[in-house]
């Protein structure tokens, strides 16, 4: 048996068991497997123990299962006598429960003939004593949490046969009805969940929607035989498919959790190959999300791990193993459901996409103009402060050929989820959202804090997007105005930039790895070739850099290194800046 599906779980799962702690018998550690960026072992590396079983059953190979059955061991260290299960030895939240009793509950459904009768028995009590602490427990928390609550209820329903896991399944996902927005956008990402804005947006975050909650209500859907869900479900895989780009990238730049963005999805959910790969016979388009994000998972795999981003390596980044024991939950699932890869590939929606698209409930506009997709937004939910960026910036600037051209990450890099990120080499000042920027005795003071600004969206023979507000530090506001325009063209993307106050830079980092070589044409003009395209930056006044030029700035949002480009603006001077692709 061979596919990239297939081939790809398998190389992330021989990686899993060389990373097992077998060599030393302390119960708090054996059987763990040891993360080689946190140097510690994840309290979810339990999730693996699904793949795994779908390793043993298709292969025969015995060392899947004994590492399966040594993590169930070692996650008994993260159970507690209410049935439930931590995210970590440090962390006290038990709504991880709902996915240790997923995949434990899956194993145990499609791959129990491979297990003796001591363990399935063993397995399948502990599975009851996680579906009874759901049963009984209400999960208020982000809107992934009953999701993937009824997920969970509906797999332990099937594996357990009791029908009081059902009833509460279906309540649950016939709840998460109500939490769609008017675009077809699931909303609940945020503190409360059903919070509206003063712009009146909602707490939207794509990552989370594609790899978690579509596929929790695809799968209670299939499970259950819920057609009323799994319309819905549909419906909804179709217009998050609007953020795929055409590499199979998730533009989460504006998410409300888009501090755990990678570029191929969100960095401790499941995939998105539960939601469109168990659906894949049902839409084309559906088979082909789930085939071009594979294939950036494979692009973004080294050493048998899945890294947070496609800079990592370049960057001298370690890879967190959290990013493949739970993906390979998402390609066991979607092979488990006969997934294979497409014999035909359709465009994808913001492949053939057109002009400009505006989804009011983010505040969010899409631009497809020639060969340039971009991402701007003035999205004013804040799940924590600073946690993603606003004030009319361009999150996303992407071109057919060269790839991620900019992209946006937290305003300021902080470990929102200590045990579920990482820690970068650098911290200082390594945002990568393009933006105006002001030092103050009171810290830094940007434009891309500001969530009050305002966005104006113009389609003509051009599209021009413009965005004016104040600069910002959380709560307090400078004096300093500012104004941003837009504009896209078949050859190129401008942007004006002007601040009313003085001492304002406007920071540009442009996505380069350190393999890209940079060429100084002249003193407002530089060339970055890359190995598909070369890029030229071209502004009206000098374009400094505020390192070397041989240095890169690396963010693990996104997992991009770039060039810090800056701009010295003058108080109400306006700084121009083209950037063109040359093939």
């Amino acid at each position: 048996m061979s596919s990239l599906y297939f081939d790809l779980l398998k190389e992330w799962c021989d990686a899993l068991v060389a990373l097992q702690i077998t060599g030393h018998k302390r119960p708090e550690v054996y059987g763990g497997i040891l993360c080689p960026s946190c140097a510690r072992v994840h309290g979810r590396c339990g999730d693996a123990i699904y793949p795994l079983a779908y390793m043993t059953d298709v292969t025969k190979d015995s060392k899947y299962l004994e590492c399966a059955k040594l993590l169930f061991d070692w996650s008994e260290n993260m159970a507690r006598p209410d049935g439930s299960y931590i995210n970590d030895t440090n962390s006290a939240w038990n709504g991880i429960t709902v996915f240790a009793s997923i995949q434990l509950g899956e194993a145990l459904l499609y791959h129990g003939a491979i297990l003796d009768t001591e363990t399935a028995e063993k397995w399948r009590t502990r599975l009851r004593k996680a579906a009874d602490f759901l049963y009984n427990t209400d999960l208020r928390s982000n809107i992934n949490y009953p999701i993937t609550c009824a997920a969970s209820l509906a797999v332990a329903y099937r594996v357990l046969k009791d029908e009081k896991y059902s009833v509460k399944a279906r309540k649950l996902a016939h709840d998460a009805l109500g939490y769609f927005t008017p675009e077809g956008l699931i909303f609940g990402e945020g503190k409360p969940n059903d919070v509206t804005t003063e712009k009146g947006c909602r707490a939207v975050d794509l990552g989370y929607n594609v790899e978690e909650s579509l596929g929790s209500l695809v799968t209670y859907g299939l499970l259950m035989k819920d057609e009323e869900v799994l319309a819905a479900a549909k419906k909804s895989m179709l217009a998050h498919l609007a953020f795929m780009l055409p590499d199979g990238a998730w533009d989460n730049s504006w998410g409300s959790r888009s501090n755990k963005w990678t570029y191929w999805g969100s960095r401790t959910s499941d995939g998105c190959q539960i939601a469109y790969g168990l659906l894949a016979g049902q839409n084309p388009l559906f088979a082909e999300a789930a085939y071009r994000n594979a294939l950036l998972y494979k692009h973004c795999t080294h050493e048998g791990l899945l890294h947070g981003g496609p800079m990592y390596v370049t960057a001298k980044e370690p890879p967190c193993v959290h990013h493949t024991f739970c993906h390979a939950k998402a390609l066991a699932a979607a092979l488990d459901h006969g997934l294979e890869p497409p014999t035909r590939h359709p465009a994808l929606p913001r492949e053939l996409a057109v002009g400009l698209s505006y989804f009011p409930s983010i505040d969010t506009a899409l631009i497809a103009k020639g060969p340039w997709r971009a991402t701007v937004t003035g999205y004013d939910f804040d799940y924590v402060p600073n946690g993603h960026a606003t004030g009319g910036a361009i999150t996303m600037l992407w071109h057919k050929d060269a790839g991620p051209v900019l992209a946006s990450t937290m305003t300021e890099y902080s470990l929102v989820e200590p045990n579920n990120m990482q820690l970068p080499k650098r911290l200082d000042n390594i945002a990568l959202t393009a933006r105006i920027e002001k030092k103050t005795m009171d810290g830094y003071f940007r434009s891309c804090a500001d969530q009050q600004a305002e966005m104006v969206c113009v389609e003509g023979p051009n599209i021009r997007v413009t965005a004016s507000g104040h600069l910002r530090n959380g709560a307090k506001q400078a004096a300093d105005a500012f104004k941003l325009e837009y504009t896209f063209t078949e050859k190129e993307t401008r942007i004006g930039v002007l601040a009313e106050g003085d001492g304002c830079v406007y920071k540009l980092p442009v996505i380069a790895s350190s393999r890209a070589n940079l060429n100084r044409i002249d003193e407002r003009t530089v060339e970055i070739k890359t190995e598909t395209a070369r890029i030229e930056i071209a502004a009206n006044q000098s374009l400094l850099m505020e390192d070397k030029a041989e240095q890169r700035i690396f963010n693990p949002v996104g997992g991009f290194e770039a060039v810090p480009f800056c701009l010295d603006l003058g108080q109400n001077v306006k700084a121009e800046i083209t950037l063109k692709i040359i093939c």
